[in-house]
């Protein structure tokens, strides 16, 4: 049973298959558990590229330890080049990292993740008490969570960000509400250098000394496709999740 699912508040991430219903891209990490590479998504059709040690399956999730560089990537299947892109996953940061860590982007054509040029991306932070987040997106210095209010290591929590083509604006939110975005954590402006986003990856760090373990990744062009209502008590017992 993944660990990340049952830590989720609530219990959105049952409902993670009625999510897919309309998504782009969507990924359980249901493989066998060693290396990611070569284990092929099944609603894209495409395998995961490259990878390595540090890049795993690890108990249906994505384990990625620091301590080489080393990423993959998976095609969409589809290129978005207008609209909005949404990104959803969950992430658990076991332990964390010295300085700033790369951990997962969306990127245009067959582009691994590489740093300052990628379309979005989210970066893990060091903190006395946690871990901080980062949003980043090409030609822009990274905007990061506050140092006053941390994020709690083996802690799980649903990451969300957008890419807008049309305003030219990304956004970070943690743990939102399923119906409206409201209020960003983060925002940080683009420069339109980004003419399309057709894959998402991850990336592990040289620096040893952090981990996070990745989830229920969601990719879609509405905000519905990827933060799902979580029904009253009552309801899960109808659909015959009471006794988990």
């Amino acid at each position: 049973m993944k660990r990340l699912s049952i830590a989720l508040i609530g219990v959105g991430c049952l409902l993670f298959q009625s999510a897919q219903a309309s998504a782009v891209f969507s990924e359980n990490f249901n493989y066998p558990d060693g290396g990611l590479a070569g284990n092929v998504n099944p609603s894209s059709g495409n395998a995961w590229t490259a990878g390595g040690s540090q890049l795993t399956v690890v108990g249906n999730q994505l384990s990625v330890v620091n301590g080489a560089a080393q990423s993959t990537i998976n095609e969409l299947g589809t290129s978005i080049n207008s609209g909005s892109v949404y990104y959803s996953f969950l992430l658990d940061c076991t332990a964390a990292p010295a300085g700033n860590s790369y951990l997962t982007s969306l990127n245009p054509g067959t582009s691994a993740p590489n740093g300052g040029s990628d379309a979005l991306t989210v970066y893990i932070y060091s903190n006395a008490t946690g871990f901080r987040l980062g949003l980043r997106t090409a030609g822009a210095s990274a905007t990061t969570t506050s140092s006053s209010s941390p994020f709690d290591l083996n802690t799980t929590y649903q990451v969300v960000m957008e890419y807008d083509f049309t305003s030219l604006q990304t956004y970070l939110w943690v743990n939102p509400g399923a119906g409206d975005e409201g209020s960003p954590l983060l925002n940080l402006a683009a420069n339109g250098t980004v003419l399309s986003i057709d894959n998402v990856g991850f990336k592990s760090q040289s620096t040893a000394g952090a981990s996070y373990l990745v989830d229920n990744l969601v990719i879609g062009t509405a905000w519905s496709d990827v933060v799902v209502a979580v029904p009253e008590p009552a309801s899960i017992s109808i659909l015959g999740f009471g006794a988990l």
